[in-house]
C-alpha cells in the first residue's frame, strides 16, 4: 500500500444556483475565470507507450504480397523493407509489456515471412526452369 487516498472532492453541477467555490491553487492567477480542479488519479493509470513503425511494416508487407502475385520483382522491394520495420517493432513492443502495436508488428512480420518464402520459393522455380532449358539447348 502507498497510504492512504486523498479526499474525496465534491464537484458540483452545472444546474445548482450556489456559487462556484474557489479552488485551492490556481495555476495563472492573471487567467479571469481560471479554475483547476485537483483530480486525484492512481499511480499507474496511464502509460504512455513508445511509437513504432508496425503499421507502416503492415502495409509495406501487403503490400508486397499483392504486388508479388502481380509483378515478381516489386515483391521482395517492399517484403525485406517491411521484415526489418517490424522485427524491430517487436523488440520495442516485446520490451513493453501491453503495448497496443504488438499485434499488428507480429502480424507484419508473419505476412513479411510468407512473402519472402514465397519469392524464394519463385527463385528457386525460375532457376530449376533455366537450369532445365540449359541441359537441352536443342529442344527450342
Amino acid at each position: 500500500m502507498q497510504g492512504t487516498p486523498p479526499p474525496r472532492q465534491e464537484i458540483g453541477s452545472v444546474w445548482d444556483d450556489a456559487a462556484p467555490q474557489q479552488p485551492a491553487y490556481a495555476a495563472n492567477a492573471s487567467m479571469p475565470g481560471a479554475q483547476i480542479y485537483n483530480i486525484p488519479m492512481n499511480a499507474g493509470q496511464m502509460y504512455v507507450f513508445p511509437k513504432t513503425s508496425a503499421s507502416t511494416a503492415l502495409g509495406l508487407s501487403i503490400a508486397g504480397l499483392a504486388l508479388g502475385f502481380l509483378c515478381f520483382p516489386l515483391c521482395g522491394l517492399l517484403a525485406v523493407p517491411g521484415f526489418f520495420m517490424s522485427q524491430s517493432s517487436l523488440n520495442i513492443t516485446n520490451s513493453m509489456p501491453g503495448h497496443p502495436d504488438a499485434g499488428t508488428a507480429k502480424s507484419a512480420r508473419i505476412i513479411s515471412l510468407i512473402t519472402l518464402v514465397l519469392m524464394l520459393l519463385a527463385v528457386a522455380l525460375f532457376v530449376l526452369l533455366i537450369a532445365i532449358e540449359a541441359s537441352n539447348p536443342g529442344t527450342l
